[in-house]
């Protein structure tokens, strides 16, 4: 596909989402649900790219099951030179249906493992669960480090799942029922070394500062990025799920053929990601 073709096409995927969502309608009702929260955050492949010029469909595709799955999402720049990450797209404080999401730069959408995961989820019977994203592109894991110099990130976690539960309809109960997190590709060597330790901390926070979280379970999404550095941080977040079992990490160094541009995952890979994720989160069920 030529890029000049690939710009038109998005754009009418753009127009055609915005369009979709103005009569967008939550899931949830006031009638006494329990719902589990999960909770995806991360740098690009948490918020899922879609600057691939060679795919002549960026969408997450249809499926019946999006309009049954209740979804929140507050994402911040894609830009990894953007120290401010500010907060360019969101669900308007609204739990409404999984969609893909207001892209830029680059993308023209963004959608990452959410989409995979929730779908995988309600094809095997899971009902009952709000999915919120709340995700930015690069970024090293500090920004996720509660009291860093800068813990923009961490902030805005905490923030949009308050959000989120604050949306949700009255009478209806809830539990942060799982972390899904995928970082590392932008970590400095300093914060490789540390990548281990600084997810186990982000996770510690998250149980203490957020109601009903104290029994959340971790799902890392492996990166796939080559060199020493990446090898540093795929060891250090592997080993926490060996040594923990609220940990589950889901390898995807199989996938490194099915990215786009040697980093970003392109939409398969993204897709199958999600249901591995949501593969290890059943796994709990059992």
């Amino acid at each position: 596909m030529s890029k000049p073709f690939h710009f038109i096409f998005t754009c009418l995927m753009l127009a055609a989402g915005v369009a979709w969502s103005q009569d967008d309608v939550s899931p949830l009702k006031a009638n006494g649900q329990h719902v589990k929260i999960f909770v995806l955050t991360g740098q690009s492949n948490s918020l899922g790219t879609t600057a691939d010029t060679k795919e002549p469909d960026i969408s997450p595709g249809k499926d019946a099951m999006d309009a049954r799955i209740p979804f929140f999402w507050a994402n911040r720049s894609s830009r990894s030179g953007d120290a401010a990450a500010k907060l360019y797209d969101d669900s308007g404080g609204k739990i409404v249906t999984l969609r893909a999401q207001k892209g830029d730069g680059a993308n023209p959408l963004f959608w990452g493992p959410e989409i995979g995961f929730s779908r995988h989820l309600a094809a095997n019977g899971v009902k009952d669960f709000l999915f919120v994203k709340a995700s930015r592109g690069g970024g090293g894991n500090s920004c996720w480090l509660k009291g860093s110099r800068d813990d923009h990130m961490y902030r805005h976690v905490v923030e949009t799942v308050q959000q989120a539960v604050k949306a949700l309809p009255q009478g209806v109960t809830f539990e942060i029922a799982a972390l899904l997190y995928i970082q590392g590709e932008s970590d400095s060597p300093a914060e490789a070394a540390a990548s281990g330790e600084r997810v186990r901390t982000l996770v510690e926070n998250m149980r203490k500062d957020l109601s009903n979280a104290a029994a959340m379970k971790v799902i890392i999404g492996g990166i796939a990025s080559g060199g020493e550095k990446s090898d540093v941080v795929r060891a250090q977040q592997s080993a926490l799920a060996k040594n923990d079992p609220t940990f589950r990490y889901i390898d995807t160094l199989d996938l490194r053929g099915q990215r786009y541009d040697n980093l970003h995952f392109s939409k398969g890979a993204k897709l199958e990601i999600g249901q591995r994720m949501a593969k290890a989160w059943m796994e709990w069920s059992k």
